[in-house]
């Protein structure tokens, strides 16, 4: 057999090698199923959004038009785009989202292995060698990881196969003319354009190697030196560079250019930051220790290097060095390079590197230090090719120890599939998805968002009110809208206003995007805090278009690449005809498969078991039955309803081919509880009895219960159900109901405010707060709720911050006019804790970029205990004075009365209620003083109670015209020296820190007091 036959027949080993390692993903019928190491879905949002947009005209692709819940996302703005293209590919010659998927892994898989055996052949003159390196680079653990463990990494896997591709054209860059030029260039590109991180991370690596190739001298298989001019050398290495750079400039410009325009700062912090992720340590070993790959994430065992592999990579570097030893001037090159890479690679997964990983620029964004691993693997991979140049008689040992390495990685890989057809993929799934996992646009720290978005949304309009594209009038009446056309970067509105309107549309602002009304350019801006689109319009009828352009920045970068396609064309023109007997064979081949794969039947359609859970199991699937760990077995279940008003009642019927022997308890919840830090409280529930066929739960929603999408969950007791290679899932979801608000006779305030509705024990030491918000008119800001549990003196004893509803009610949702239930919990001090009782309970509305900027105060009522119950009282507006008071009258501003006190002192306390009246609705928050003064002489006070009303949980900014307000305060007489004194009230505004103006005060008798200071007819003895 000659060299060419037996170089093809490598081949087929080499993709023999790459379709085994794809075999656990292809002979599924659906897609990976990866959640703790990576979210595998993603690849389906990706995948989907890039097609949508690709089919709409938009492209280059920048914008995800359905992501973020609906409102769009620049992902690909940042992400970089190339192995989604490359699977768009498979989607164009008609496979299924999840088929094509499929054929982007076996086809990378291909890349790398093929790229890995022509790379090793030509540094150490051996099919075996080639095929040694292929084998042990294609199923290196990391590279299967990437796949099986990290379900959403397509990018670094695509990235792992440009490695070899790069370093094998660079190899031949110098003296091999033009086109060689072209094909480094394509090659560097790609590999930019497939992981921008990993070609970040790589980039020293390749530069080494062209620094080799060079500066070091070369020489042939008989001794001929090969060496070029160093000058020569340079000019192509910095030609090939400047046109790969131009290459991938539309992408990697734009991604570095327009960072401020992301909220990177959650990239590189807390569980994100380098630190948390170093290899090397007692508790994470560089390497694994038993034969077989453990693919587990809890200890990061997927992680680290396979104790086959690290075998054979260390007899691959002992077997290098003796090559470098006998053959140094031939073999220096790529020993020197190999060595290198796997040391260096190596060193950077390990603390040793912490310097560099503090002080390097942009290292900071590759997040995990075992990323390293992909270049420690193809390091390796080529460190063990070299076995089969120094071992004699490769031809007998070289197929068993590629077996090895099949078995050991392969041997435990035992992965799960999620059952999806493309009827499963749509826009509004996609975004359920986001949903319930808190994802946003396949980025688990929103980090593509811009700034202007605060805080972060966890819903949207569409999904809580099933409406995608309606516009939400910030000012003015809208009579009439109609979204006439849509595409990704396009939209076409008729409206008609009643009034001049800001009006906020329902998509994220983003630079590019521009508008038009009636055909001519208007200004646009990010509406404030939810960041989405909002302009102004005159009264009448209007056409609004909305357009997404290019920046500069983007244009120019775009431009450049486009140069350089055209230049690439020209020194890639063939000087003969390409077209010949191997390459029609090639191009036969891959219609073939392509035909072959095409017919492959796809998954049938499952019945409609439809289920997700938070752990294992994050997107909504079908299948045909579910197995729980007890040997219970559902069938099926039918919703009566998915779409119900609060009120009303939901029946959800279960079907059990075998049905479980313990009770479960179908709950309807948000996916708030899915959160571990949280204890979102139940919307309605019901516990069934074990041992029935047909398990019917009808679940009565309450009036209160707040609108929008809520997902029903069923918990089995002592069990859980079971993925389908038995893996525990957690409790299981069924399809989402969406809730609809029910009327109110609350009566409807001409300001923000917000009112308590009841409070009731919610499980271990927690109040679930059942509240009501309200808004006059629409508010574009998604603000954060602050709950307050303070004892009886003020002083707060529990808090809870965060969006209402947990962020599936966020503000900027709130219907203007209407009250908007919601349900929040807050912990409960335990009985055994000492705080004077009772409890208040004070709700506050405050910006997220400015906590400070408190926009409601509210106290909501007390909350009393009698034993293990809990009783809520709410505070309801009072426009009646109490007959237990003294008279006396004060006015201060034309907006407070006094009318009257109650006083008491012992010896260290004097206790005083204050009687006040609002004479018009509240519009400043005033700080109200009670200063003890010297009696006759007054002067500065010697004891003093500067705050709000109430300790700040009712502030005179809430107060409505005629409302009685008692407060309750004391003083401390600790301290005092004997005497006579007496006690001076007011109020002052501080509009900035250190400026305080006083309320003007006037007596009964309408004189003016001086100070802002009324003294009460309360003489103090001590």
């Amino acid at each position: 057999m000659n060299d060419a036959s037996r170089t093809r027949w490598v081949w087929l080993a080499v993709l023999l090698v790459a379709l085994l390692a794809a075999w656990p993903e292809l002979s599924q019928p659906g897609l990976l199923n990866t959640r703790g190491g990576g979210d595998s879905p993603f690849l389906l949002q990706r995948l989907h959004q890039l097609e949508t947009a690709v089919l709409d005209g938009h492209f280059p692709v920048r914008w995800m038009p359905d992501a973020n819940y609906g409102y769009g996302y620049p992902f690909y703005n940042f992400y970089a785009p190339l192995s989604v293209y490359l699977t768009f590919l498979f989607r164009l010659l008609g496979f299924s989202f999840v088929r094509a998927i499929h054929l982007s892994h076996l086809l990378g898989y291909f890349v790398a292995g093929l790229s890995t055996f022509a790379l090793a052949k030509r540094w150490f003159r051996s099919n075996w060698a080639g095929l040694l390196a292929a084998a042990a680079y294609t199923i290196a653990p990391f590279h299967l990881v990437n796949v099986y463990v990290r379900g959403d990494s397509l990018a670094e896997f695509w990235a792992m196969a440009f490695y070899p591709l790069v370093i094998l054209a660079a190899d031949g860059l110098f003296g091999g003319g033009r086109r060689q030029v072209a094909l480094f260039a394509l090659a560097y590109a790609a590999l930019i354009l497939s992981h921008n991180i990993s070609a970040m991370i790589f980039s020293p690596f390749l530069l080494l190697y062209l620094l080799l190739k060079t500066f070091l001298p070369q020489r042939t298989q008989r001794g001929q030196s090969t060496e070029q001019s160093p000058v020569s050398n340079l000019q192509s290495l910095i030609s090939s560079l400047f046109l790969a750079l131009a290459l991938a400039a539309w992408f990697f410009i734009p991604a570095l250019a327009e960072q401020s325009l992301a909220q990177l700062g959650t990239v590189t912090s807390g569980y994100f930051h380098y630190s948390n992720h170093f290899l090397g340590t007692a508790d994470f070993p560089l390497s694994q220790t038993s034969f077989f790959v453990d693919y587990g994430v809890v200890n990061r065992e997927a992680f680290r290097m396979g104790l086959v592999q690290t075998a054979v990579t260390i007899l691959g570097m002992l077997a290098l060095l003796w090559l470098w030893q006998k053959q140094r001037k031939r073999r220096a090159m790529p020993a020197i390079f190999i060595l290198l890479t796997v040391a260096v690679s190596s060193f950077m997964l390990t603390p040793l590197s912490t310097l560099l990983w503090k002080h390097l620029p942009l290292l900071s964004f590759t997040q995990f230090p075992w990323r390293f691993l992909s270049v420690q693997a193809f390091g390796g991979a080529m460190a063990v090719g070299a076995m089969a140049v120094v071992l004699p008689w490769p031809r007998w040992w070289t197929l068993p120890l590629t077996v090895l390495l099949l078995v050991s990685s392969l041997g435990r890989l035992d992965p799960d599939h999620l059952p999806l057809t493309d009827a499963d993929v749509t826009a509004e799934s996609l975004a359920q998805y986001e949903w319930f996992t808190g994802n946003i646009g396949t980025t688990i720290s929103f980090e593509y968002l811009p700034p202007t978005v605060q805080p972060r949304p966890y819903t949207s309009s569409w999904l809580n009110t099933g409406n995608r594209w309606q516009l939400t009038p910030l000012t003015g009446e809208i009579v009439s809208a109609e979204l006439a056309e849509q595409q990704t970067s396009y939209q076409q509105w008729r409206v008609e206003t009643a009034d001049p309107a800001k009006l906020i549309f329902p998509t994220l602002h983003w630079p590019g995007w521009e508008a038009q009304v009636n055909g001519k350019a208007v200004a646009i801006r990010p509406s404030a805090g939810s960041g989405l689109i909002e302009l102004d319009v005159p009264a009448g009828v209007h056409e609004i278009e909305l357009t997404l352009g290019r920046t500069a920045v983007r244009l120019w970068a775009e431009l450049a690449s486009l140069l350089a396609v055209l230049g690439t064309i020209w020194l890639l023109k063939p000087q003969r005809s390409w077209l010949n007997r191997q390459t029609s064979l090639a191009v036969g081949g891959l219609l073939l498969l392509a035909v072959g794969l095409r017919l492959w039947p796809g998954p049938a359609p499952l019945n409609g078991l439809r289920t997700w859970d938070f752990v294992q199991m994050g997107y909504l699937h079908s299948s045909d039955e579910i197995t729980f760990r007890s040997g219970a077995v559902l069938r099926g279940y039918e919703l009566s309803e998915t779409a119900v008003t609060a009120g009303q009642s939901v029946q959800v019927e279960l079907f059990w081919e075998v049905p479980p022997t313990t009770a479960m308890t179908i709950s309807l919840v948000s996916p708030a509880a899915n959160w571990p830090e949280i204890d979102a409280p139940l919307l309605a529930a019901q516990t069934l009895p074990a041992g029935q066929q047909v398990s019917t739960a009808t679940l009565l929603l309450p009036k209160n219960a707040p609108a929008g999408l809520f997902v029903p969950r069923l918990k089995v007791a002592d069990d859980a159900p079971l993925t389908l290679t038995g893996s525990s899932r957690d409790q299981l979801y069924l399809t989402p109901i969406r809730i609809l608000p029910a009327a109110n006779a609350f009566p409807l305030p001409d300001q923000l405010a917000v009112r308590g509705i009841d409070v009731q024990p919610a499980g271990d030491d927690q109040l679930a707060v059942q509240l009501a918000w309200f808004t006059p008119q629409t508010i574009s800001q998604n603000y954060n709720v602050a709950l307050r549990l303070a004892d009886a003196q003020g002083k707060f004893v529990r808090v809870w911050d965060g969006q209402p509803g947990y962020g599936f009610l966020p503000s900027s949702g709130w219907r203007a006019g209407e009250w908007v239930h919601d349900w929040l919990t807050i912990p409960l001090p335990p009985p055994d804790e000492v705080h004077e009782r009772p409890f208040i309970l004070v709700a506050q509305l405050y910006e997220v970029a400015e906590p400070n900027q408190v926009v409601l105060t509210r106290r909501l009522g007390e909350v009393l205990e009698s034993g293990a119950e809990v009783v809520f009282e709410p505070a309801e507006s009072v426009f009646e004075l109490p007959d237990e008071m003294v008279g006396v009258t004060a006015v201060f501003g034309d907006e407070i009365q006094l009318h009257g006190y109650r006083f008491s002192q012992n010896d260290d306390v004097l206790d005083l209620t204050l009687v006040w009246q609002a004479l018009a609705n509240g519009q400043t928050e005033y700080t109200r003083f009670v200063h003890l003064i010297p009696a006759d002489v007054g002067g500065a006070p010697l004891v003093q109670n500067d705050s709000p009303p109430r300790y700040g949980s009712y502030p005179t900014s809430q107060w409505t015209a005629g409302e009685v307000v008692e407060e309750r305060l004391s003083l401390s007489l600790a301290g005092v020296l004997p005497g006579k004194y007496q006690l001076a009230v007011g109020f002052y505004s501080q509009p900035v820190s250190g400026q305080f103006n006083l309320l003007p005060a006037a007596d009964a008798a309408g004189e003016l007091v001086p100070d802002g200071r009324f003294v009460l007819p309360i003489t103090v003895i001590r």
